[in-house]
Order: structure tokens, then C-alpha cells, then sequence
């Protein structure tokens, strides 16, 4: 199907725009800037600790949602149920845990929530650099398979190669990035939410417009089908579990997280930072819920429709906003993909070079080389994350792979957090 000029001025408006929001935060920022390494990190990595509570809050969803969730998540409901949300009903209890435990114990303290945990656990630069590391590893894993899942529907909308679609997202991003820090890259971050949430809903709409049915029929069809089941009832222990590893997780990859830990520290104050990652616990089930009834309704949908040859179910969603969207519709969809895979590729750019600044090369001359070294640091994290995206085209299942991913390291960070900030004289490293 030829891309109309609807759909390319849609998506031209949007890369004008995040362009547009990282040059006036740039400018902002740069106003009183001291040109210091410690006040271009500041800006950099903490915006000036200069966040409201909208801001953080939804930078926090969107950090966390990506393309994984508007793929992936209608993919997950395909092919089995609801019951994946269950681990965001953990969240609540999680975040709560967060915000009145661990938020306390790094805000005000230092760049990175790794630097946080050596200088009050009394560790030293050895044990900070391999946690900082030990957290790198893992996060450009995850966040490889994100950025691959972005690029499916993006690469079938421009009829281009995996590799090229995945290429360009890095460059856009990496581009906007360094323009205008933290404060830049949470600005987009809410414009890309509301994109991104912008299009789940319209498939709700638009899904039953081509099958030819109310959204209540097709949803009606998918519970009968057992597709919209949250909780299996005859087997409690299941239940426990989803929301027990729900909770865990959740604390994992939001407390001890640089790339969430951020947005709570560089809140303008301790409280605003607290009810950002409480609150967006809530959102963050709604957007989930959003997403999941697409996969219901795609799969009521081709139950009288031709099922499409695919590689795999997380290929649906992108070939149905292809073949059936219409014009300018389509071109919004495709803006909300880019904007998802954008948000957690933003995010993780500026997260791990935080953590290359301040923990793992902290040593580096960076009174005279601070551009320079940030521009390095940013390129060697996409190039990494851009390798893991093309291997990630071997593996089917991209929820379940991406959030395998998050614990690899999450668990063990939680650990090191606990018994050195919560028991810091339990042992030294």
C-alpha cells in the first residue's frame, strides 16, 4: 500500500515537534548554565532537578510502556488472555513500597541511584562501577528488543528492511537527545504518551469500523473464548503469584532502575517524586487494559476475516494498521509506534550515560571534554542497543523475552539496595 501525503505530513509534524520541544528546553536550560562538568551533568542527567509531578509521572509511563506494549501486548492477548495484568495490579502495592521506601534514601544524594548506593553503603568506586555495569548489560538487552518491536510496524509502513528502520529510529533519536537533556527528553516523553495512548484508543474505534460490528459484539465474542479473562479463580495459587511476582518485579525494575530512578530524583522535591511513581501505577494499568483489548478485539476480528501469513502474532497489530487503516489514520498509528520505541530509547540514552559519567568512567577529564565525552558515551549505548535489536529478529514472543530481560539484574540490584541502604552496616563491598 503507498504511503499518502496525509500520512507523511502526520509524521513530519511529529519529528518537527520533538525537535521543536528539545530545542526551547535547550534553550531554557542553557540560559544559566555555568558551563561546569558537575552543572552540564546536572542539566543533563537531573534537568536541574526542575520536573513537576505531571512531568515525571508521565515520562515514568512512558519510559515503561514502549512498543513492546502496543505490539506486543495486543500479540500476548491473542494468543492467550488478560491474565498478564495481574502483574500490574502488583504495581500498586510496588510503587507505594518505592515511593515510601526507597525514593527517600536516594533523592538529593546523587546522579545515579548506583553512586547513591556505594557512597551511603560505604563501597567504594570497584563495587559501583560493576553494579553500574552489571545494570548496562541487562538494560541494553531489554531495550533492544523493544527497539526491534518499534520497528516492525514502521518497517512495513515505508516497505523498508528491519535493519534500515531500526538504523534511522537510532539516529532520530540520538539526535534529539543531545540537544536538550533530561528536560528535553521528558518533554517529548509526555507528547509521545499522549500519541501513544491517543492510539490504542482509536484502534478500539477503528477495529470494529472494518469488521462491521459494535466494539461490545467483537468483545463479547472474544470473552466468550475465554480471551478477556483476568483472574482463573479455581486456582488461587496463580493469582498470588501473578501479583506477588508482579509486586517484585515491579520494585526491581522502577526502584533500583537509573532510567525510573531519574525522573522520582530529578523531581523539584522530594514529595513530587513520591506521588509521580505512586500515581503512575494506576495509569499504567490503564494503558495496559487499552492495549490488551486490542488483542481481544484482533482476535475477534479474524475469526471471520483470513488470517494473514505472518511470522508470528506480533506481527498482527502492525499488518492490520497497514491493510485496513485509512489514510491519515494510518499515518497517526505509525506516529504513536515510533513515538513508543522513541520514549524508551530517549530514556535509555540518558540513563546509561549517567551511569558511564558517574560510575563506571567517573575519572575521565571531563572539564575539558564533557560534550565530547557524552556524545562518545551516547553512541557506544545505541550501537549496542542497535546490535541487540538485530539479533532480536531470531526470537518470537517479544513480551515475554523483553520482560525476561528486566530480571536478569533487577533482582540482584534490589538486593545490593536493601542491605546496603536499608541495612548498611550488614557488609561492604
Amino acid at each position: 500500500m503507498d504511503i499518502q501525503l496525509l500520512d507523511w505530513f502526520i509524521l513530519a509534524a511529529y519529528v518537527v515537534s520533538i525537535f521543536g520541544i528539545a530545542i526551547y528546553s535547550s534553550r531554557q536550560q542553557h540560559e544559566s548554565e555555568l558551563k561546569t562538568p558537575d552543572s552540564i551533568a546536572q542539566e543533563k542527567f537531573l534537568a536541574n532537578k526542575s520536573l513537576t509531578f505531571f512531568e515525571s509521572m508521565c515520562s515514568i509511563i512512558a519510559s515503561e510502556v514502549s512498543a513492546l506494549t502496543f505490539i506486543g501486548v495486543p500479540a500476548q492477548a491473542f494468543r492467550t488472555d488478560f491474565s498478564i495484568i495481574q502483574m500490574y495490579f502488583g504495581t500498586i502495592v510496588a510503587r507505594f513500597v518505592i515511593a515510601t521506601v526507597i525514593v527517600p534514601r536516594v533523592y538529593n544524594k546523587g546522579i545515579t541511584i548506583y553512586g547513591v548506593m556505594a557512597n551511603e553503603g560505604r563501597g567504594n568506586l570497584s563495587g559501583q562501577r560493576l553494579m553500574a555495569c552489571f545494570y548496562t548489560v541487562a538494560k541494553v538487552v531489554a531495550i533492544g528488543v523493544r527497539l526491534f518491536t518499534g520497528s516492525i510496524l514502521i518497517s512495513q509502513f515505508f516497505h523498508l528492511s528491519i535493519p534500515v528502520t531500526l538504523v534511522g529510529i537510532v539516529v532520530l533519536t540520538l539526535l534529539y537527545t543531545q540537544v536538550g537533556g533530561l528536560k528535553a527528553v521528558v518533554r517529548v516523553d509526555i507528547l509521545q504518551l499522549f500519541i501513544f495512548i491517543f492510539g490504542g484508543v482509536l484502534a478500539h474505534y477503528y477495529i470494529p469500523v472494518t469488521a462491521g460490528e459494535s466494539w461490545g459484539e467483537m468483545m463479547s465474542v472474544a470473552s466468550a473464548a475465554g480471551k478477556t479473562t483476568l483472574f482463573n479463580w479455581a486456582d488461587p495459587t496463580s493469582i498470588i503469584l501473578g501479583l506477588l511476582g508482579g509486586c517484585l518485579f515491579d520494585i526491581s525494575t522502577h526502584g533500583v532502575d537509573q532510567d525510573f530512578a531519574q525522573r522520582m530524583t530529578a523531581n523539584e522535591n522530594l514529595r513530587g517524586g513520591q506521588r509521580a511513581i505512586f500515581f503512575s501505577s494506576f495509569l499504567s494499568i490503564g494503558v495496559a487494559a487499552i492495549f490488551l483489548g486490542v488483542g481481544a478485539l484482533l482476535w475477534a476480528f479474524y475469526q471471520k476475516h483470513p488470517m494473514p501469513q505472518l511470522a508470528s502474532a506480533d506481527y498482527l497489530f502492525p499488518h492490520f494498521i497497514v491493510n485496513h487503516f485509512p489514510t491519515g489514520l494510518r499515518g497517526l498509528m505509525v506516529a504513536g509506534v515510533l513515538s513508543a520505541t522513541m520514549s524508551v530509547l530517549d530514556s535509555i540514552i540518558n540513563a546509561l550515560g549517567a551511569t558511564i559519567y558517574n560510575d563506571i568512567l567517573p575519572n575521565r577529564n571531563y572539564k575539558k571534554h564533557m560534550n565530547l565525552y557524552s556524545f562518545m558515551d551516547s553512541v557506544a549505548i545505541v550501537l549496542m542497543i542497535l546490535g541487540v535489536a538485530l539479533l532480536s529478529t531470531q526470537f518470537d514472543g517479544l513480551l515475554m523475552l523483553g520482560l525476561k530481560a528486566q530480571t536478569w539484574t533487577g533482582g540482584a540490584l534490589l538486593a545490593l539496595f536493601v542491605t546496603k541502604l536499608v541495612f548498611p552496616n550488614f557488609f561492604h563491598y
